[in-house]
């Protein structure tokens, strides 16, 4: 198990603490430590993955751990916000879909002994932007609603444009499998 691993599980580890602390906030302070959870948590993605790259710690556990604690922590933090905010509920349902569309992709690819290299330019853009707007909403929990309606907006467009540019990724990764 090497640090870019046990970072990815302490993500994972991350989740549930920044549920209860966000579920159970009545006061100002305690939204302030949930989003400090959710920045150590996005600081740590880009960390584990700037270790792995730069000291060759890659691994194949680490190309499972990473993106599924990418994932977890994504939809683990509509789920509490729409708990708060149910216009949270359509974003949740859109990051089903994507996943659940690139998740069968993914499978495709794999049954044919393809895999992606990881994440693309534009998945990255998209999760730095779900950060941002997550940490947003949940550090300032008394937004107005067009703010956090706004704000909803851009990440379900960056979500939807991260989703739309990597299925020429699969289609181009598919079509040279078919040529073998």
């Amino acid at each position: 198990m090497n640090l870019p691993n046990l970072l990815s599980i302490f993500r994972i580890v991350l989740i549930p603490v920044f549920s209860y602390v966000y579920l159970t906030a009545q006061e100002q302070p305690w939204f302030y430590i949930a989003a400090l959870i959710l920045l150590v948590s996005g600081l740590t993605d880009l960390l584990d993955g700037l270790i792995a790259r730069k000291f060759n710690l890659v691994t194949q556990l680490g190309k499972i751990l990473d993106p599924l604690a990418d994932k977890l922590t994504q939809a683990a933090a509509c789920i509490v916000l729409g708990i708060r905010n149910p216009g949270f509920w359509l974003i949740l349902a859109l990051f089903i879909v994507k996943e659940l569309l690139m998740l069968a992709a993914g499978v495709k690819l794999y049954r044919r002994d393809h895999r992606l290299d990881g994440a693309r330019w534009f998945g990255k853009l998209y999760t730095v932007v779900f950060y941002v707007i997550m940490l947003m909403i949940v550090a300032f929990p008394n937004l107005e609603s067009t703010w956090v309606f706004g704000l909803l907006l851009v990440m379900a467009a960056f979500m939807l444009f991260a989703f739309v540019m990597y299925i020429p990724v699969f289609l181009k990764l598919n079509r040279r499998d078919d040529s073998r």
